[in-house]
């Protein structure tokens, strides 16, 4: 005889047998029928609405339990978001509780744009969501932090239902520091035809952005650097003929914000070698109490652990920990990477003190000084793994490298800063550190970022360096080209004089590495965009890092206007898009040009063009996280216009 699942006792009892039957080491609370119930800000529904639950709830949660865990808790909720729909809206106030989301085993986890596009019953099983084309994985460490607010789900009508997840926009996270870049300035070319500036490959700022973006943070536009969110994409750049050198490209493409003015791209691909030089590494690791914070530790514990296990047996690694001052137990001076001491000291990492940057990097620099004297063959890094926050002795960059800075250009030390945390974390500290210490500066959001960044083949990728003190120049030509302005760089734009000295702060990049430059340019009245132009030339310089030999390369900037739309190359558009839309937003809220109007307005068209490249990008990871960003972008735009501009009525 079927049971009568009229009541919500029998309702409850017939859930708690499944829990039983399928999933012993799941346990039912005794009040679970009132737990779901309690998901509905109404009173509950009725019955057949509830028969409707556990008809979906066996069909879809039940067999999965064997396999999937605790999938199952999470997809009974969305089933029953979406059986409520079958009446008036329903808003769940929370799909899963937060001790059920650190028990689920995804694979991947949907993202809050694919659910606006997929039906939240066909979102129940591992198998599904495997399938499902996820715009960015989330993974599990951030789910445990992420409390997901409200999922409206909507009327059915036979199609998806739309659904929307995360918390809405907030101000930034609390006591980060990040420096204000003003934009560059248009120059007259009669005035000043040549653009100098250091080569870049960080990305850090657009790694920033989109984890306080999926956090639920407004994205702060002082922390928005034009020039690492261009080079955050790869636009497939064709390697160079020559080892030796780069290949060096150029576009010319229209202006998709101003018809009166042109888009310029200049690309420089460097070519993949081979480096079998030994590693000397020394990871200086941030203790102090601020570290406690979220995964901190768990992250630069991660990425330390996943570095060591990827160096190789001719490689060295030694270890600083520090807090106020270093924490001398726990220092281990460069041994093989798979040393007992070495991986004690890295587990060993935990929060306590104040934070004492230079005296950490201090010790750190001593050390690899010493290990390059053993080994003058080997490439040197030293690691800082540290959420920035300084507040002992020098706290200023430039002061700590005064003290832990290496002087021996022939066999560098090279300076890597590895960024965790949100709330309390210093940026410029970090950013400055890197760029004059002569090495990279990256951002790690998670531990799974920190394994993949730090992977055997990235890592080794990584520490092969191609170029050093890498710089540009470009020279215009002012019969063809009235103005020029470089979009970002704002803090690697360096006089023309310096184009020829070689500079410890200009640039290394590692092997294969490519990097990108965008300006905007306005064309003397009478040339034809339309036709093939030479607009200047560009000349690369740059110092072959095992032995010490300065080179060169120069090549004319040509290009050729087919206009903004299918004719173009789709990585050609998206990097303009992303040039165009960091560049406006970093203006807030001063505004652009046009102040906040202007700028809500030319990201309004921003996502119109990007919205183009849906056919020939969607499927990238890439053009759905920037998706995603200019989104949030446009709506904090949006809100800083002044009222009046968003009315659309006359007064």
């Amino acid at each position: 005889m079927a049971p009568n699942y009229s009541t919500d006792e029998s309702l409850g009892d017939a859930l708690r047998e499944y829990f039983a039957a399928e999933a012993p080491s799941l346990r039912a609370p005794t009040n679970l029928w009132d737990a779901l119930e309690d998901r509905l800000e109404e009173p509950r529904r009725m019955p057949r609405i509830r028969r409707k639950v556990l008809a979906a709830a066996s069909r879809y949660w039940f067999p999965t339990l064997a396999t999937g865990g605790a999938v199952a808790a999470g997809a009974v909720l969305a089933v029953w978001a979406t059986s409520a729909s079958l009446g008036e809206p329903q808003v769940v106030e929370k799909i899963v509780t937060q001790e059920v989301i650190k028990e689920v085993p995804f694979e991947r986890v949907v993202t809050r744009e694919v659910i606006k596009e997929v039906p939240v019953e066909t979102v129940v099983t591992k198998e599904v969501i495997k399938e499902v084309p996820v715009e960015r994985v989330v993974r599990r460490e951030v789910i445990k932090e992420v409390a997901v607010e409200k999922i409206v789900a909507a009327p059915s009508t036979g199609s998806s239902t739309a659904a929307q997840a995360g918390p809405a926009p907030t101000a930034r996270p609390p006591a980060t520091t990040f420096q204000d870049n003003r934009r560059q300035p248009v120059v007259a070319t009669a005035d000043d035809a040549v653009s100098t500036f250091s080569l870049d490959t960080d990305r850090t700022s657009y790694q920033l952005a989109l984890t306080w973006a999926q956090q639920g943070y407004d994205i702060e536009p002082d922390s928005v650097r034009a020039e690492e969110w261009i080079n955050a994409f790869n636009y497939q750049y064709a390697p160079p003929v020559d080892a030796w050198g780069f290949a060096i490209t150029s576009d010319l493409v229209a202006h998709p914000l101003d018809e009166r003015k042109h888009l310029v791209r200049i690309g420089f691909q460097a070519a993949e070698v081979a480096d079998d030089r030994p590693l000397n590494v020394t990871l200086v690791l941030d203790a102090s109490g601020s570290m406690g914070d979220g995964n901190r530790v768990d992250i630069a514990r991660a990425a330390a652990e996943t570095i060591r296990q990827s160096l190789r047996p001719q490689d060295r690694v030694a270890v600083v920990h520090f807090t106020t001052d270093v924490i001398r137990e726990l220092t281990v001076e460069h041994s093989q990477p798979d040393s007992d001491s070495v991986w004690r000291s890295i587990s060993r990492l935990s929060p306590h003190g104040s934070t004492n940057v230079q005296a950490g990097l201090n010790l750190g620099v001593q050390l690899a000084h010493e290990a390059r004297l053993e080994r003058p063959q080997a490439n040197n890094y030293v690691i800082l793994m540290s959420d920035g926050v300084a507040n002992v002795d020098a706290t200023n960059p430039f002061a700590i490298l005064e003290t832990a800075y290496d002087r021996d250009a022939g066999n560098p030390l090279r300076l890597i800063t590895v960024g965790v945390g949100i709330t309390n974390y210093n940026d410029v500290l970090l950013e400055q550190l890197a760029q004059h210490g002569n090495g990279w500066y990256r951002y790690l959001d998670d531990t799974g970022q920190a394994q993949a960044t730090f992977s055997r083949a990235n890592w080794l990728a990584l520490s092969t360096p191609f170029a050093d003190q890498t710089r540009a120049q470009v020279t215009w030509d002012s019969d063809v080209v009235k103005s020029w302005r470089i979009i970002g760089y704002e803090n690697r734009v360096t006089s023309d004089a310096s184009f020829a000295e070689d500079r410890k702060e200009f640039a290394e990049l590692p092997s294969g590495a490519a990097t990108t430059v965008f300006y905007e340019v306005e064309l003397h009245e009478g040339v034809r965009g339309g036709d093939d132009l030479t607009l200047g030339r560009v000349e690369l310089r740059w110092v072959v890092p095992d032995t010490g030999q300065s080179r060169s390369q120069q090549v004319e900037v040509t290009g050729r206007d087919l206009g903004f739309g299918s004719a173009v190359d789709p990585f050609l558009r998206l990097g303009g898009i992303v040039a165009l839309a960091a560049d406006r937003y970093s203006s807030l809220p001063r505004g652009a040009d046009g102040g906040p109007s202007g700028v809500s307005s030319d990201l309004a068209i921003l996502q119109e063009e990007l919205g183009a490249l849906h056919s020939p990008l969607g499927n990238l990871d890439a053009y759905r996280d920037f998706r995603f960003l200019l989104e949030r972008m446009a709506e904090r735009a949006y809100t800083e216009a002044p009222p009046e501009s968003r009315s659309g009525y006359s007064r």
